[in-house]
C-alpha cells in the first residue's frame, strides 16, 4: 500500500516531465520594444503587398530569438514574417512566418496586459531582424494592434514597388509588439 501511495504522488512529477510543451527557456533574456509603453492608437493593419515593418536590433553580437509578444485591439487575420537583414541594413529573406486568425477572445482593452505570445524557432541571428506585420486582406476581418503614438524611427510601411526606398514610409507611430532574445553561447 505505501508503494502505491508514494507511486500516485510521484506521477504528477514523471508527467511534467514527459509534457512536451517545447523547450524550457534557461538563462538571461531580453525584451525589445520599440513602443512607448503606453497603448493610445489602434491603427488599422495594411493589407499584403503593403506591409509594417519593424527593425529589431538586440546590439548583442549574437543573440537567439525566443518570443514575439502583441497586444491585439481588434480580431481579424494576420501575417506575421520575421526577416534577416541584408549586408545594406534592409529587410532580407523571410526567417519565419506566422499566419494566424485571431478572434475577440485574444483582445485587449491595451491597460489588461492582455499579450499574445508566439514562440519562436529561429537560429542564432548575428543582426537586426525585421518583423514583418500585413493582413491577408480576406474575409478575416480587420485586423488591428494596439500601438503607441511615439515615432521609433525603426518603423516603416514597404511599398510593393521594390524601387521605393523604405524610408519614404516611416511611420510616426508603434504597434505594441515585443521580440524576447537571448545572448547565444
Amino acid at each position: 500500500m505505501l508503494r502505491l501511495s508514494l507511486a500516485l504522488s510521484l506521477l504528477p512529477l514523471f508527467t511534467l516531465g514527459c509534457a512536451h510543451a517545447g523547450p524550457i527557456l534557461t538563462g538571461p533574456t531580453v525584451e525589445l520594444a520599440l513602443d512607448s509603453g503606453h497603448p493610445e492608437e489602434r491603427p488599422l493593419t495594411p493589407a499584403k503587398p503593403f506591409e509594417l515593418l519593424m527593425r529589431m536590433d538586440p546590439a548583442m553580437p549574437a543573440y537567439l530569438p525566443r518570443r514575439l509578444r502583441l497586444l491585439l485591439a481588434q480580431p481579424g487575420h494576420l501575417v506575421l514574417t520575421l526577416y534577416a537583414t541584408t549586408p545594406e541594413g534592409q529587410p532580407g529573406a523571410p526567417l519565419l512566418t506566422l499566419d494566424r486568425h485571431y478572434d475577440a477572445a485574444f483582445t485587449s482593452t491595451g491597460k489588461d496586459g492582455k499579450w499574445i505570445v508566439e514562440r519562436l524557432a529561429l537560429p542564432v541571428e548575428r543582426a537586426p531582424i525585421w518583423v514583418g506585420l500585413s493582413s491577408p486582406g480576406d474575409d478575416g476581418g480587420d485586423v488591428r494592434l494596439w500601438a503607441s503614438s511615439n515615432d521609433s524611427g525603426s518603423v516603416f510601411a514597404r511599398d510593393p514597388d521594390p524601387a521605393t526606398p523604405l524610408s519614404a514610409g516611416k511611420q510616426p507611430r508603434t504597434p505594441m509588439v515585443r521580440l524576447e532574445v537571448s545572448p547565444a553561447p
